[in-house]
């Protein structure tokens, strides 16, 4: 059994990423529940997406209990670690999507390192990856949502296997199937390596 929780925003392709592990989990036979909540999702406002992977009653997941944090924008972790306990992986994308209510009040966007800091208080450990940067290096620029599919893969968080994920992008996506495989791998890759560290 696994509990994810993705946050981020509008437009960085979440709701696709959920639509991902749900269909590797029924592809590896899982039983699996998604979740999505999102407001003004198109206009950069914050998305939150459950994947419960195993024998859940429900799709939502209570207050410190998810096993994994996958944030793809840096500010919306801190707003996810009510998620998080000593039991939780934090695995954040870098970029930076500064919300309105920060600009208008000039207000300061935390820094990577508070981030981390904040992270590591409640979780039981925190990996940030230029998922962006990723995704351009493996000529997908378009695809950093993949990248971020491929950290989750490389934390084997859950028992699915890589297979599995691939499986699901080539269904879920259908195009550039060789570009978006890049980017998973590379994902995968770069959590991989940072967790052995």
């Amino acid at each position: 059994m696994a509990d994810i929780y993705l946050v981020g925003v509008g437009g960085q392709g979440i709701i696709t990423a959920s639509r991902i592990i749900g269909e590797a989990a029924i592809i590896a036979g899982k039983n699996v529940l998604l979740s999505e909540t999102h407001g003004m999702a198109q206009r950069g406002g914050s998305v939150v997406c459950t994947a419960r992977i195993g024998d859940m009653s429900s799709p939502l997941i209570p207050d410190g209990s998810a096993d994994l944090l996958l944030s793809f924008e840096l500010l919306e972790t801190l707003r996810g670690l009510c998620k998080a306990s000593r039991q939780t992986l934090v695995v954040a994308s870098n970029e930076r999507v500064v919300p309105l209510s920060i600009s208008k009040q000039k207000l300061s966007y935390p820094t990577q390192d508070y981030v981390l800091t904040e992270a590591r208080k409640v979780a039981k450990g925190c990996v940030i990856i230029d998922a962006s940067k990723i995704a351009e290096n493996v000529e997908a620029p378009m695809s950093s949502n993949v990248v971020m599919i491929g950290a989750l893969a490389g934390t084997h968080v859950t028992d699915l296997e890589e297979k599995h994920f691939e499986k699901a992008i080539e269904s879920v996506i259908q195009r550039m199937l060789e570009e978006n495989l890049a980017a998973f791998r590379a994902g995968a890759k770069a959590v991989a390596e940072a967790l052995t560290q």
